[in-house]
């Protein structure tokens, strides 16, 4: 039968390592919640990048077209073609082309973009998950201590009588 002091020192280790290991799962979910919101924020940057960087390269897409335009411009009155008929259709139907290519590049930079926020409010989530999960456990760790510190009293009773 083991002494009232061995009784003791134990019941006071198993609280101890529950409160020690309770705080670790605590301070486990702000750490990864912590992170997920570092993640979030380095996603919220990518997609505010993406969305300028569409911004940019849609302007400078439609400046190159109007270069070319410019340029044919040029090109036809040099040669002493005038402007209607078919070369006028020519004309519309590249700039029309050229406007749509501006668009795409608008519209995937934005999907880009979305795709980006979406991933930061998935780390969002994760994050606030994660510290759940770490306050459970510590709420679990001490439940499961008291029922051990418990265990050690009524021991420790025993032993006393």
């Amino acid at each position: 039968m083991p002494t009232t002091a061995v009784i003791i020192a134990g019941t006071i280790a198993s609280a101890v390592g529950s409160g020690v290991s309770a705080y670790g799962s605590y301070q486990q979910g702000k750490a990864q919640r912590r992170m997920a919101e570092r993640n979030a924020k380095i996603a919220e940057s990518r997609a505010a990048g993406a969305a300028r960087d569409g911004r940019i390269m849609s302007n400078a897409s439609r400046r190159q077209s109007e270069r070319l335009k410019s340029r044919q411009r040029a090109l036809y009155a040099k040669s002493g073609v005038t402007s209607a008929g078919s070369p006028l259709i020519i004309q519309a139907e590249q700039a029309a082309q050229a406007e749509m290519q501006a668009l795409d590049i608008e519209r995937n930079a934005e999907n880009q973009a979305q795709a980006q926020r979406q991933q930061a409010e998935l780390d969002r989530m994760q994050g606030k998950s994660a510290y759940r999960a770490g306050l459970y456990g510590a709420g679990s760790t001490l439940l499961q201590g008291a029922g051990d510190v418990a265990t050690g009293i009524e021991a420790y009773n025993e032993a006393k009588n």
